[in-house]
């Protein structure tokens, strides 16, 4: 029990969850070096939020790239707009933000509503941040 790819990405999403990113990115790193075919969009997300959590913004960014490019949903994507605003790179956020809401804009409604909270935190962040 224990030695398992899974188990090690529950560790890293229980880690995370109490406050502790920096040691959810170790358990992550364990992760990738220990089972390097190991894939998960999942882990890659968490992976990007516990290095923007422990201030790695610039490593935090390069994954937020990566996963934005095939994690299924609008959250990667709109983590990586926000993150770009955040860091003062306002011109890719509102670019990232604007593509996110064009693509849900076109979705089936049954997706604009199962991504809401993503829609609504792009809008806002154009808004607000972003000067939209």
């Amino acid at each position: 029990m224990g030695d398992d790819a899974i188990y090690a990405l529950g560790k890293a999403r229980a880690q995370f969850g109490h406050g502790n990113p920096q040691q959810a990115v170790a358990t992550l790193d364990d992760l990738r070096e220990r089972w390097p075919d190991y894939q998960s969009a999942e882990g890659h997300l968490l992976y990007a939020r516990a290095l923007e959590e422990s201030g790695r913004t610039t490593d935090a960014l390069s994954e937020y790239q990566a996963v934005a490019n095939y994690y299924p949903g609008a959250e990667a994507r709109v983590r990586y707009g926000l993150l770009l605003a955040k860091a003062g790179r306002h011109a890719e956020a509102k670019t990232v933000l604007a593509e996110v809401l064009a693509q849900l804009k076109r979705a089936p409604k049954y997706v604009r509503r199962a991504q809401a909270e993503w829609i609504a935190l792009a809008e806002s962040a154009l808004r607000d941040q972003v000067g939209a």
